[in-house]
């Protein structure tokens, strides 16, 4: 019996590299991941090869990770192809298997077509800790960023609309016990240990108000986490 593969999506800066080391912990198996990055002490848990596969989608259609497409984006097959020759190199793994691109929250509809199987869990944060996280890293301004998260996260919900999955707030109080849950409910060990979280690498804190539009959808992605 196979298991379905899974993705881990959500908001670049959004605490998607801890969910995807925590379900290694887990037992979930990445591939060739990076493990370390001047950003990310425990690396962002991805695989490079995933980029420019989405990258040249987003290109072909006048977005980028941080400009992300107004409507959900159809692949063409020379495209769906190119993400097949990645998957190649999973094939080999033992499973349970998934991966980790934030991109790929943007750009869904062409992996369900390769893996109408795919299984999701998403991981989100507060606006400002995530527009914080972007200016220490990339140097943008708040509008922008929260501009690109809203982007991100209606793709999440537009998602959750089809689709059972669990959607993770990074910062609250129960995290592991959330986690815990969800990787139950994946297939995965929800009783091995789980020492990939460490809460003092967590250098971003939420400050301030948040703008309307960004409230109004922070308030509807806490409505479906848990």
């Amino acid at each position: 019996m196979t298991s379905p593969p899974i993705a881990v999506i959500g908001m670049h800066r959004s605490g998607t590299s801890c969910l995807a080391g925590c379900l290694e912990d887990l037992g979930l198996n990445m591939g060739e991941v990076i493990t370390a990055a001047p950003h990310n002490k425990k690396g962002n848990r991805e695989n490079p090869r995933f980029w420019p596969v989405h990258d040249a989608v987003l290109a072909r259609v006048g977005a980028a990770w941080d400009n992300p497409p107004l409507e959900p984006v159809v692949w063409t097959p020379d495209e769906r192809a190119a993400l097949k020759a990645v998957l190649a190199d999973y094939n080999a793994l033992p499973q349970p298997w998934g991966f980790k691109d934030p991109r790929a929250t943007i750009l869904l509809d062409g992996w369900f077509e390769v893996l109408p199987e795919l299984q999701l869990i998403a991981s989100i944060r507060h606006p400002l800790a995530v527009a914080g996280s972007l200016a220490a890293r990339n140097g943008y301004e708040v509008a922008r960023s929260l501009d690109v998260w809203s982007s991100y996260n209606r793709a999440i919900l537009r998602w959750r609309e089809h689709l059972a999955f669990a959607v993770i707030d990074y910062d609250t109080p129960d995290y592991e016990a959330r986690v815990r849950r969800a990787a139950d409910e994946l297939g995965l060990d929800a009783d091995r240990p789980m020492p990939f979280r460490e809460t003092a690498l967590n250098h971003q804190r939420a400050v301030g108000d948040i703008p309307e539009g960004a409230a109004r959808l922070w308030s509807d992605l806490q409505e479906v986490a848990r």
